[in-house]
C-alpha cells in the first residue's frame, strides 16, 4: 500500500485506545440524515443522485446490508466521516465464504463472516502498516482472471473494500459541488473545497455535528445542507434530475420492492403448491376458496412487482433490464407473468410453481449479492432495440422456466403414483403436460423472434448480422432443443407424457447456460453484460444431482406401472 493509505492508518490506530467500543450506536438526529440524504452527488460515471443512494450503494458493497445495527446508510455515512476511528474497529466488513476457511483465519472474521479494518493490517519493524495478505495479493493480481482461484478473487475483492473504505475518506464520493462556469459541468469534493460562495468546509461542517448533538439543536447543519442545495441548483441546474425524480428515486430505495418481494413469493408459493396437492389427493374442495384468495394475492404482488420496475425505470431513464441485476428480476416479473397467463383457467399448481421460480430468481439477486446499483447505459445498449430485443428474449425465459417447472412437477407425480392410489392424479398429469406444451410453445416462439431481432440489431452495432458469439451460438442451441422437445412426439420411441416431461425439465439447463454460464464464463461481443462470479458451478452440480435423483425415481416407478 502507499505511503498515505500507511499514514492514514497510523494516525486512527493512535486514536484507537481513546475510543468506547459502542459508541457507534449514537445516532443522529433524524431529520437531519434525512436530509443529508437529499443532497445530489454526481458519481464517477458522471450519474447524479441522492447521496442516499450513494451511502446504500457502499454499504452494500462494503457489509452487504442496508443498515448496520440502528444506523441506517445516510447515519453511516456521516458517522463513518464523523467517527472514522470508530469503524476501523468495528467488524461491518464482509468475508465472502468463497474464500474459504483461509481467508476467514487470516483476516479473523466474526462467525456472521464479518470483520474490522484493524484486523487486515500488521505493523511492520519500520512502523509502517500493511495488509496481512500483501503479498497473497499481489500474487493474485499477477495472474490471468481465469487462472485465479476462489481465495485469490476475494483477495482481490476485499483488496477492493479497503481501497473503497479510504477513497471515502478521502472525499471521493461526496462530489456535492459543481464548479461554477465549467463546460464541462463537473463536481468536486465538499472535502477538497475551499471555502467560497458562502458554503462551510467539510471540516466546520463535522464539528458541527458534534456540538448540535451536544446542544440538541441542529439549525445550524441544516442551513449549511439548503446552502448546498442552493448552491447545486445555481451552478448545476442544466444536468442535475427533476425534482420529482430525485423524490422517487429516495422513495424506491426506501421501499426495497424486490427484497420484500423474494420473501412473499416464496411463501404464496409454497402455499398454494401445499394447498394443490391436498385439493386433488384428498378432495378437499373447501380449500378452492383459499387458493382462489391467494391466486388474487399473487395478482396484487404482481402489480406491485410492475410498480418496482417502472420507478426503477423512470429513475434510470432507461428499460429496467440493461445490467444482471436488472434481468434477473425482469425474468422474476415475466416468470410471474407467465405463470399468471397459464394459469387463467387451471388456477391449480401454476401461480404456486411460478411464485417459487420468481423467489428463487430474486434470491439469487440479493443472496448472491449483485449489486443493483443504477448506472448509466453503455453506449451498445443506447438504442430502441434494448426494449424490443432484450424484453421479448427474456420473456421467453419466464414462459421456459415455468415449462420446466411443470415437467418436474410432473415427475414429482409419476412417483407419487406408486405410493398413492389417487383417482385423478391422470388427469391432473394430463392437464399439467398440456398446460407444459403450451409454455414450452409460447416460450419458443418468443426465443425465436428474439434471436432474430438481435441479429438485426447485431448488423446496425457491429456490422454483422451473426458472429458466433457465445451468446448467439447458445441462443441457437436452445432453440434447437426445445424445437426437438415439441416435435419428439412424431417419433415412435419417444412419444408420451412422460418422456415429453423428462426433456422439458432437462431442457432448462440449455438455458442456464445461455444466461449465466455465458454471461459469467465466456467472453464475447455480449462482455457489457458480464458480471462477477457467482455460484453458478454449485448451481450446476445441485441442480444435476436433482435431476439425476429425479428422473431415476420417476423411471423406476413409470416402467413398474407400465
Amino acid at each position: 500500500m502507499n505511503n498515505k493509505i500507511s499514514r492514514y492508518v497510523y494516525l486512527i490506530f493512535f486514536f484507537l485506545f481513546h475510543i468506547k467500543y459502542g459508541y457507534y450506536k449514537k445516532n443522529l438526529e433524524f431529520s437531519h440524515a434525512k436530509k443529508f440524504g437529499t443532497i445530489l452527488v454526481q458519481d464517477k460515471k458522471g450519474r447524479i443522485k441522492p447521496m442516499n443512494t450513494v451511502a446504500l450503494e457502499l454499504l452494500r458493497k462494503i457489509s452487504k446490508k442496508d443498515s448496520i445495527k440502528n444506523l441506517d446508510a445516510n447515519n453511516w455515512l456521516i458517522s463513518f466521516y464523523k467517527d472514522p476511528n470508530i469503524w476501523f474497529i468495528y467488524p461491518f466488513i464482509k468475508i465472502s465464504k468463497k474464500g474459504g476457511k483461509k481467508l476467514f483465519n487470516i483476516t479473523k472474521a466474526d462467525k456472521y463472516g464479518n470483520t474490522s479494518l484493524i484486523n487486515l493490517y500488521e505493523k511492520k519493524k519500520n512502523k509502517k502498516y500493511q495488509l496481512i495478505f500483501e503479498k497473497d495479493f499481489i500474487n493474485a493480481f499477477s495472474k490471468n482472471p481465469f487462472e485465479r482461484n476462489n481465495y485469490e478473487k476475494e483477495i482481490i475483492n476485499l483488496t477492493e473494500k479497503v481501497n473503497l473504505l479510504f477513497s471515502i475518506l478521502k472525499g471521493e464520493y461526496i462530489n456535492i459541488l459543481p464548479i461554477p462556469n465549467h463546460i464541462n459541468s463537473p463536481w468536486t469534493s465538499w472535502i477538497k473545497w475551499i471555502k467560497n460562495n458562502n458554503i462551510t468546509s467539510f471540516k466546520n461542517y463535522i464539528q458541527l455535528l458534534i456540538d448540535s448533538k451536544k446542544n440538541v439543536n441542529w439549525d445550524k447543519p441544516n442551513k449549511i445542507l439548503d446552502d448546498i442545495i442552493c448552491f447545486q441548483q445555481k451552478y448545476g441546474k442544466t444536468i442535475i434530475p427533476s425534482y420529482n425524480k430525485i423524490k422517487v428515486e429516495l422513495f424506491y430505495n426506501k421501499l426495497n420492492i424486490f427484497y420484500f418481494l423474494m420473501y412473499i413469493y416464496f411463501i404464496i408459493g409454497f402455499i398454494i403448491i401445499l394447498f394443490s396437492f391436498i385439493r386433488f389427493f384428498f378432495l378437499k374442495q373447501k380449500i378452492d376458496f383459499i387458493i382462489n384468495i391467494l391466486y388474487y394475492i399473487i395478482y396484487l404482488f404482481f402489480i406491485y412487482h410492475t410498480f418496482g420496475l417502472c420507478l426503477r425505470w423512470y429513475v434510470s431513464f432507461h428499460a429496467p433490464w440493461s445490467n444482471e441485476y436488472e434481468s434477473i428480476i425482469f425474468i422474476s416479473w415475466c416468470t410471474l407473468f407467465s405463470g399468471l397467463i397459464l394459469s387463467k383457467n387451471k388456477k391449480i399448481f401454476i401461480p404456486g410453481i411460478s411464485c417459487i421460480i420468481s423467489s428463487i430468481l430474486l434470491s439469487i439477486a440479493y443472496i448472491n449479492l449483485i449489486n443493483p446499483e443504477i448506472t448509466n447505459l453503455v453506449p451498445v445498449l443506447k438504442s430502441y432495440w434494448l426494449i424490443i430485443h432484450v424484453a421479448i428474449i427474456i420473456s421467453s425465459y419466464g414462459f421456459l422456466s415455468v415449462s420446466s417447472f411443470i415437467g418436474l412437477l410432473v415427475l414429482i407425480l409419476f412417483i407419487l403414483k406408486k405410493f398413492f392410489f389417487i383417482k385423478n392424479i391422470k388427469l391432473i398429469i394430463n392437464d399439467l403436460t398440456s398446460i407444459n406444451e403450451l409454455s414450452m410453445t409460447i416460450g419458443l416462439f418468443l426465443l425465436t423472434i428474439g434471436t432474430s431481432l438481435g441479429a438485426i440489431w447485431a448488423n446496425e452495432s457491429w456490422g454483422s448480422y451473426w458472429s458466433w458469439d457465445p451468446k448467439e451460438t447458445w441462443a441457437l442451441i436452445s432453440i434447437m432443443v426445445y424445437v426437438f422437445i415439441l416435435h419428439m412426439r412424431l417419433i415412435p420411441s419417444l412419444r408420451g407424457k412422460y418422456i415429453f416431461n423428462v426433456f422439458s425439465f432437462l431442457s432448462i439447463l440449455s438455458i442456464l447456460i445461455t444466461y449465466f454460464g455465458v454471461n459469467y464464463y465466456l467472453s464475447g461481443l455480449h462482455s457489457y453484460a458480464k458480471g462477477n462470479d457467482l455460484f453458478v458451478s454449485k448451481i450446476f452440480i445441485i441442480l444435476l444431482i436433482l435431476i439425476i435423483i429425479i428422473i431415476i425415481f420417476s423411471s423406476y416407478t413409470y416402467k413398474r406401472r407400465s
